[in-house]
């Protein structure tokens, strides 16, 4: 009985939770009150959703948008579902854009370099993820103060103040050129800002914004920034000016690693031999796989590596593998990587060959014609080698 009450009780929190949330079926407007005259706090795109605080009983409703702002709404715009909006009538001044290039729905683009996203819609919430210049972020809800608050989905937040139309990489560029000489810090932030617009534009303007990093390095005399920098010139000269697909497979397409105490034939692995070297894994894992691209759902987990093994046939294809002094990745007979690898030399080796963005630093991916060796660094030193099979 106590079950069944549950049930209910889920089943009719559902209900009204469904209940309290609207989609409005145009570009909108909140309002300070139920008065069009009385001024707005910002602006909905199409199909943004809202939670309903009032009965609609009068032409306006009181609703909260997705920042937590309350306010109100012309009723005849809410919706129990959202809408097509090819045909819908735009507000021209709403701010918030349409799909592009960059994105594909309704968004905005961060102004600002490292930008914390948190997780409430205040300075004391949780640093959920660092944005970047230049990214695009959906936003269905902007208001109109500059020190509010945006929702940019899954319960991230930014201030207004950063969001507006893609940043112009030649302007940007110009501003830098204006700034004086011994103004360091501010040649610094500029930089910063280049090099991370530069990054999601594609790989074409990295290598003058990574140049403009450099002249600050070597002015503030900072070492590790001017090395630092270097490694990344090298590697925008190879985003820039890649190796044909079909060199990059036959390049890798024999790849294989080198476990110790473990014989490995075309990424599999005897699971007895494992077992008898390594022990018992330190964790199982069920993990379901709808695209069928993985050898089984379990997942054996090892200090220095990862299996997807079939019991029944007792092997294991290798998910990831630790590098370490018993391990090694055989990209083909003249280029391996063992656990000595720097990420400069790996740069310097192999940057024609591998892609890599702004939000995967430090890994780089391997095209081998149906998905991707991933090779990690973590602190200047080699990591990891994944393999992610494409669906």
């Amino acid at each position: 009985m106590n079950l069944k009450i549950l049930f209910i009780c889920l089943f009719v929190s559902t209900v009204i939770q469904a209940q309290n949330h609207k989609y409005l079926n145009a570009d909108t407007r909140l309002y300070n009150e139920t008065d069009e005259n009385e001024g707005f706090k910002g602006y909905f795109k199409v199909n943004a959703q809202v939670e309903v605080l009032s009965a609609q009983i009068t032409d306006w409703t009181f609703v909260r948008a997705d920042n937590d702002t309350k306010g109100y709404v012309q009723s005849k715009y809410l919706s129990d579902k959202p809408i097509s909006s090819q045909n819908t009538v735009e507000d021209n001044d709403n701010p918030i854009l349409n799909g592009d290039k960059y994105y594909g729905g309704h968004h905005l683009f961060v102004t600002v370099a490292s930008l914390r996203a948190r997780g409430k819609p205040s300075l004391s919430g949780e640093i959920k993820t660092i944005l970047t210049m230049g990214e695009a972020v959906p936003v269905k809800y902007i208001p109109i103060e500059k020190d509010a608050w945006v929702n940019i989905s899954n319960s991230r937040y930014i201030q207004r103040k950063y969001l507006n139309e893609r940043p112009d990489y030649d302007a940007l560029a110009l501003t830098y050129a204006n700034i004086e000489k011994h103004n360091f810090d501010e040649r610094l932030k500029i930089a910063e800002r280049l090099v991370e617009l530069a990054w999601n534009s594609g790989y074409a303007y990295l290598k003058s914004a990574y140049l403009v990093l450099l002249d600050v390095a070597k002015e503030t005399h900072n070492t590790a920034l001017i090395k630092s920098t270097q490694m990344y010139l090298t590697l925008a000269d190879g985003l820039e000016h890649p190796l044909p697909p079909e060199i990059v497979t036959e390049f890798i397409k024999n790849a294989n690693f080198k476990i110790k105490g473990v014989q490995i034939n075309k990424l599999m692995v005897d699971l007895n031999t494992v077992i008898d070297t390594y022990g018992q894994p330190l964790k199982i894992e069920n993990i379901s796989d709808e695209c069928g691209v993985n050898y089984s759902n379990t997942f054996y987990n090892y200090k220095n590596m990862t299996l997807s093994v079939n019991l029944e046939e007792n092997l294991g294809e290798i998910v990831e593998i630790i590098l370490d002094e018993n391990s090694a990745f055989i990209m083909n007979e003249n280029s391996i990587l063992d656990h000595t690898m720097t990420e400069t030399r790996f740069i310097e080796l192999y940057s024609k060959y591998i892609h890599t963005d702004i939000q995967n630093l430090h890994t780089y991916a391997i095209s081998n014609g149906y998905g991707d060796y991933s090779v990690a660094f973590k602190n200047g030193k080699i990591y990891s080698v994944a393999i992610f099979n494409l669906c």
